[in-house]
């Protein structure tokens, strides 16, 4: 049956609905970050339950968790929580369904409708919401179950955490019903479509291909095809857009497809080049001031602030790294700081940080906005500090901008437009790459810091993670470091 989740699936490409249905293996494997971000999902689901007093836990998926639903409706509970429907061939889970008493009697009866609580953990209402919910709809409906109105239950960004969580101002609920029920009719085509994609059998079938909305990114269209070399006969019958994604992303090669289908896509070999405009960045540099500092944070956020003064979602440093140069001919010197207990860290964090940065010199970071905007924060959180971070914010050299395609200083084919660490890193400095450490992504890093701090991991497994999170951290930071002499090398007057 198509459940609520694969259709979620296929309305984001039909390429990862099939694969999840057929070839679960060729899917990217789930990160440690994806699980992070699983984990806050049911914590949240759980939380909200306690916004409804009484509730019933339907126990079992599918046509197990049907019987129990109908079980516990006909027993008169009027809070539900994970409910099942089936109406073959679609099926749903929904997190919250509470019976509407009729308005003459006051009274719940059978017949009543019943209204969907969707508790999404994003902090915001979201276009994609209303097929969730519609999906729901027209599985209970189809199922036998009224339904009246549809609720989205998220996250409200602008509570701050003060002593224990209070749950009525970590969550709003917005009534989508008109939303939801003016989409229903394209929402029932959609799983039609659905259908017909999770039962096509073919390996390969082109309107996989077709139906996914964005090829140049698609990392499910990839994917799909990547791994398929009977994808080359068809080539000619791809439409022009996603072969010529397919053909930019180097999924397929274009030597296996015919020079006439290349044309008609517009396909050309991407040229190699470089541009450097010396003058620019020699007048950027000369804004520096030594002691230079190479700095970065690594940040911890969550939909349930953890801790007092703190908000959903806030980026929290529990790490940085600092790389130091007191001048253009003294060896590097290195200061780190990571919290080792999962508590708010940033007191003791501001406390070393103002050991370890003195109060002239250019800090410099790559993409300032992140950096300035969690000093920012700090600041606001402990008014003592505010001076220091301002300091240091007005301090910021931001080497992101000398690679930043449209401020065209130091550009290269290899770059693709875009200016990310991780981007140009490899480019410029490949002996400095990340290949090489266990953790790679600061997602990851941030996923680590719970686990560290976790009383259920094993002292040797902490060890362990913090040397990986320090690597991790340092890496970025030696980064800036390799890209700024690797720059300051390509500007010299020949």
């Amino acid at each position: 049956m198509l459940t609520k989740t694969d259709f979620k699936h296929y309305i984001e490409c039909p390429a990862w609905l099939w694969l999840s249905k057929h070839a679960p293996e060729l899917l990217p494997e789930i990160t440690p970050e994806l699980e992070r971000t699983f984990a806050s999902g049911n914590e949240v689901d759980v939380l909200s339950r306690k916004l409804f007093t009484g509730g019933f836990e339907i126990k079992g998926y599918n046509q197990d968790g049907w019987e129990n639903t109908k079980k516990a409706m006909a027993e008169g509970k009027e809070i539900l929580f994970q409910p099942t429907a089936v109406a073959d061939p679609i099926t749903c889970r929904a997190d919250i369904l509470t019976k509407t008493p009729s308005a003459d009697s006051g009274q719940a009866k059978e017949g009543d409708s019943w209204d969907i609580n969707e508790v999404k953990m994003s902090g915001s209402f979201k276009e994609e919401h209303i097929d969730d919910v519609g999906f729901q709809q027209i599985c209970f409906e189809a199922a036998g179950i009224k339904i009246g109105r549809t609720n989205l239950i998220h996250i409200n960004t602008d509570y701050v955490r003060h002593g224990e969580i209070e749950i009525k101002k970590l969550f709003t609920s917005e009534d989508i019903t008109d939303e939801v029920n003016k989409k229903l009719p394209e929402i029932k085509e959609e799983i039609k479509k659905a259908l017909l994609i999770m039962n096509i059998k073919d390996r390969l079938d082109l309107r996989v291909i077709e139906g996914c909305n964005n090829p140049k990114k698609c990392e499910y269209l990839e994917c799909y095809c990547k791994s398929e070399p009977e994808i080359y006969p068809l080539a000619g019958k791809i439409p022009p857009k996603h072969l010529l994604a397919l053909l930019n992303r180097e999924i397929l090669n274009p030597e296996k497809i015919k020079p006439d289908i290349l044309k008609l896509t517009g396909y050309k070999p991407a040229e190699k080049f470089t541009e450097i405009n010396a003058n620019a960045i020699r007048a950027e540099f000369r804004k520096l001031e030594y002691p230079l500092y190479f700095f970065d944070y690594e940040t911890y956020r969550s939909p349930i602030p953890p801790f007092d003064g703190t908000w959903p979602y806030q980026q929290i440093p529990f790490q940085y790294s600092l790389i130091i140069k007191d001048s253009p001919t003294a060896v590097a010197r290195h200061a780190e700081f990571l919290m080792r207990r999962f508590e708010n860290p940033v007191p003791e964090l501001l406390a070393q940080l103002k050991k370890d940065i003195g109060p002239k010199g250019s800090v410099i970071v790559w993409w300032a906005t992140f950096e300035k905007g969690r000093n920012k924060e700090m600041g606001e959180m402990y008014p003592e500090h505010a001076d220091f971070l301002k300091g240091v914010n007005d301090r910021v050299f931001d080497l992101y901008q000398i690679f930043k395609f449209k401020n065209r200083m130091y550009i290269k084919s290899d770059f693709q437009e875009l200016a990310s660490l991780k981007i140009v890193l490899p480019v410029l400095c490949p002996e400095l790459s990340y290949d090489n450490l266990a953790i790679r992504e600061g997602e990851e890093a941030s996923a680590s810091w719970p686990v560290l701090t976790s009383d259920k991991t094993s002292a040797e497994e902490k060890l362990l993670l913090e040397k990986n999170m320090l690597a991790y951290c340092k890496r970025d930071t030696e980064a800036m470091v390799g890209i700024m002499e690797k720059v300051k090398e390509d500007i010299k007057p020949q």
